[in-house]
C-alpha cells in the first residue's frame, strides 16, 4: 500500500486504517479490520508513516501509522472540512467576489460579519451583518451566506471559547 499514498498531494486525503488484532471474546471472523475513515494530516521524512486525524471526532492519532496498514478511501472531504470547521491551509484566506449579473448588481452586499445563528423552520438563518454604509444586520438563510464567512463564523466562536476557559483556569 505504500504507493497508494506516494504522491505530492498526500495532505487532506482520506484513507482507512487496518487494525490486525482481536480482542478476547471477540469473534475474528467477524471483526472489522479496517477502522475509519482518517484523514492524512501529515507526512514523516521517509514518507512511510502518516499522522491521521479521524473523520468523524476530528482528534488526532497519538502515533504514526504505517503506510502499509492504510489503503485510499473514496469519498466526498468536503463534508469531513464542514462538520468540523477546518479550512485547509491550501485554501484562500481571502473569499473571492462574486460574479455579478446585471440584475443583481444593487442587491449584492459584502458580509462584514456574521453575528450570530438561529434554527428556524428547521432551516439554518444567520444574523449579517453587512458592510455598508448604514452596518445594517439581518436575518438571512444558510444557503444565501458564503461558505467562507460561515467558516470565519465558527473559527471566531471556537476562538472564543478557548479565551473563555483560559479565563477560568
Amino acid at each position: 500500500m505504500i504507493r497508494v499514498l506516494r504522491s505530492q498531494n498526500y495532505k487532506w486525503e482520506k484513507v482507512m486504517m487496518h487494525d490486525p488484532t482481536t480482542k478476547t471474546g471477540e469473534c475474528p471472523k467477524l471483526k472489522h479490520r479496517w477502522m475509519g475513515p482518517f484523514l492524512v494530516v501529515e507526512r514523516s521524512t521517509d514518507g512511510l508513516s502518516y499522522k491521521l486525524r479521524h473523520c468523524e471526532t476530528g482528534k488526532e492519532l497519538r502515533s504514526h501509522i504505517h503506510a502499509n496498514r492504510l489503503k485510499k478511501f473514496n469519498d466526498d472531504r468536503d463534508a469531513f472540512f464542514n462538520k468540523h470547521h477546518i479550512v485547509p491551509k491550501t485554501a484562500l484566506d481571502n473569499p473571492t467576489s462574486p460574479v455579478g449579473d446585471d440584475n443583481t448588481d444593487t442587491d449584492w452586499c459584502p458580509i462584514k460579519k456574521i453575528l450570530s445563528r438561529k434554527m428556524q423552520n428547521k432551516k439554518e438563518m444567520f444574523l449579517v451583518r453587512w458592510d455598508d454604509q448604514q452596518g445594517s444586520k439581518s436575518w438571512v438563510p444558510a444557503e444565501d451566506v458564503t461558505d467562507f464567512a460561515i467558516q470565519q463564523y465558527y473559527k471566531a466562536k471556537e476562538a472564543k471559547k478557548k479565551k473563555r476557559g483560559r479565563r477560568r483556569q
